[in-house]
């Protein structure tokens, strides 16, 4: 029941991104298993270029895992993100699907239009881009206020210059000690020689 939604759903979004299916073609028959744990599904590009779940015996020429983590930062579009997802198997196809999944855009306006009409659809988008723009905009002052509040009043994370601070004591010790160490050995060759 879920893998026949999941395709339908799948194809949707390819026919409503054109582009995606002809990146695709080049990979008909090759199989794909995406994890976001705890999801998981293995998929299949068709030779038009569509994607079908395929069955539980396929065997994957490519794995993409995204950590939860990875996938909120993408969500959130931190493009750096994309970067950190995992790939196994045949590199130029998953990068390839990669590159169609976080292309695709869903006309949700478009689909919800056909059920309630053009107006209404406009109108129910536009207050629903609104409202996830208050959300972030919270969201963003509340991180702020921890932020502040963890730094200052409870201190449990660092400021960044402290941490700059620290990176760059660090670097000067290493450098210190690598210093020293050639010296001990120079003592140690001089040494050496006189006996």
């Amino acid at each position: 029941m879920l893998k026949p939604l999941l395709t339908r759903l799948l194809n949707h979004l390819l026919t409503q991104n054109s582009w995606a299916a002809e990146q695709l073609q080049p990979f008909a028959g090759k199989h794909a298993h995406l994890a976001l744990p705890p999801l998981s599904a293995t998929v299949v590009v068709l030779e038009d270029g569509g994607l079908a779940i395929a069955g539980e015996t396929a065997i994957a020429d490519a794995t993409i895992t995204v950590p939860p983590s990875v996938a909120l930062r993408i969500l959130a579009g931190d493009e750096r993100a994309n970067t950190s997802a995992a790939i196994t198997g045949d590199t130029e196809f998953a990068t390839a699907l990669a590159k169609v999944l976080q292309g695709m855009s869903w006309e949700y306006e478009e689909d919800l239009s056909h059920i309630v009409g053009d107006i209404p659809a406009h109108e129910i988008v536009r207050r629903g881009r609104a409202a996830v723009s208050q959300v972030k905009h919270q969201a963003a002052n509340i991180a702020g206020m921890f932020a502040e509040y963890w730094q200052e009043e409870q201190p449990l994370i660092a400021k960044k210059r402290h941490v700059e601070q620290f990176i760059q004591d660090v670097d000067t010790l290493q450098e210190d000690t690598q210093r020293l160490a050639k010296r001990i050995h120079k003592l140690k060759d001089r040494l050496q020689a006189e006996h």
